[in-house]
């Protein structure tokens, strides 16, 4: 099947689609801000500019040299004059040259932009709701702060919530205990208008808008989820390690024993000989099954199979031949698939070989992160039932730390967690929303 070509034109650096504008030539990349030059083309093919090698890069150290000596004859002349003396003014050059730009001192960093700095914890998901009532949902997760100090920096863990439109920060708590518990012990979940949160040893009740603390009821153990059950308006199960579950009241902060999961927050539990790997199926909420009961496709192996909209989405590899990622979509029980290729709108040689397992989905899109052999990762959208490709555009920053784990789409956008940052894409157009967290 010939792979389905997006419409849009691309960056000739980066991959990242760009709108054209009737009459203009000159274009900056909102993503990796190349200057593109489309001298007419509809749609500038993609391409990779090469390192400085050679007699180019000679070419660099010379101008690099001649600049140098320059900079020191000049400092000569310069220094040649006594402490109270100066050139000898002379005329005005009769034809204009370049005016030497003022120097420039930068001012010392200021504390504003110390506070200001932060790190998104990419070990886990954000929570995604309206807490200001805008219309528009805003992002709750774990931030890290490094605060400097008399012998180096410490490093502060804080639950925070940033606004939906403007990504600012609206509030954030401190949390207290060590790094590795707080990781897996800060929990998010909404009910009943107020944001519930666990810590290692307590859960609390925020105000949405402000963080501030409406009540806190304690733990018996470490807390292991968070889950609002089906139907109900005020409660939250919270799941604890030593099995003392509990089931809390939004309205009233008061928290009663439930061993038992209200059914909705039963978890179906991996099974080995079905299900996929354990560290595969943890990644998406989707049930993740082994393809063992699926047909043979000529130069695919499946691998993981998701349920989804009556369908069954598939990832694998190319077989035989080396591994390039590929994804397929079966209608139940149908001997071919509605379609199979590559994960991705890129020339397979510059893909990382690799079964792909970053996966997330909406009623009509599937997507997908995939790695580049060079470095970095894309974002794919692809039709769930045409395999068309939405768009294709680079994760930012992905080259540098941890690759992507998690991925989650939840009202026309898609949330993408990756080391320090969290970004924030268009899930109909594939722009970029904007990036919380710094390096």
């Amino acid at each position: 099947m010939a792979r389905p070509r997006p419409m849009s034109p691309r960056c000739p650096r980066c991959n990242a689609p760009i709108t054209l504008v009737s009459g203009q030539v000159l274009y900056t990349c909102g993503y990796c801000d190349a200057s593109i030059d489309t001298q007419g083309e509809k749609a500038p093919l993609p391409h990779y500019e090469p390192a400085v090698t050679g007699s180019n890069q000679n070419v660099a150290f010379l101008v690099a040299g001649i600049g140098v000596s320059l900079f020191i004859a000049g400092a000569a002349v310069f220094l040649s004059f006594g402490p109270d003396e100066g050139p000898i003014p002379g005329p005005l050059p009769t034809t204009p040259g370049p005016v030497p730009s003022p120097v420039v001192v930068a001012p010392p960093p200021a504390v504003v932009a110390q506070k200001s700095k932060f790190q998104w914890d990419s070990s886990g998901l954000p929570m995604v709701v309206d807490l200001n009532g805008d219309g528009t949902d805003d992002i709750v997760g774990r931030i890290r702060r490094h605060v400097p100090n008399t012998g180096g920096t410490d490093i502060r863990t804080k639950a925070a919530a940033f606004d939906g439109k403007s990504l600012e920060l609206l509030w954030e708590v401190g949390l207290e205990g060590e790094l590795s518990e707080l990781h897996s012990t800060v929990l998010f979940a909404h009910q009943g208008g107020r944001v519930v949160m666990s810590t290692p040893d307590a859960v609390m009740l925020l105000e949405p808008a402000t963080g501030k603390p409406l009540g806190k009821v304690a733990l018996s153990d470490k807390p292991k989820r968070l889950c609002v059950p089906e139907g109900d308006t005020e409660s939250v199960w919270v799941e604890v390690s030593d099995e003392r579950h509990l089931l809390l009241n939004t309205a009233t902060t008061a928290a009663r024993p439930a061993i038992q999961p209200p059914p909705s927050c039963v978890v179906r539990k991996w099974n080995m000989r079905e299900d996929c790997y354990i560290t595969v199926a943890r990644k998406s909420p989707v049930p993740c099954v082994s393809a063992r009961h699926l047909p043979a496709v000529p130069g695919f192996r499946a691998e993981n199979v998701y349920k989804w909209q009556g369908l069954e989405v598939v990832t694998g590899e190319r077989n035989p031949g080396s591994r390039m990622p590929m994804a397929a979509v079966f209608e139940p029980g149908a001997k071919a698939p509605l379609w199979v290729d590559g994960v991705g709108d890129m020339d397979p040689k510059n893909v990382k070989e690799s079964v792909v397992d970053t996966v997330s989905f909406s009623e009509d899109a599937l997507f997908l992160v995939y790695g580049l052999k060079q470095g970095g990762e894309q974002l794919v959208r692809r039709d769930l039932r045409t395999g068309s490709v939405g768009w294709d555009v680079p994760v930012p920053n992905s080259a540098s730390g941890s690759r992507t784990s998690e991925i989650k789409q939840h009202g026309g956008r898609v949330y993408v967690p990756h080391w320090v940052w969290l970004d924030v894409f268009d899930a109909k157009t594939g722009n970029l929303v904007g990036t919380l967290g710094a390096w």
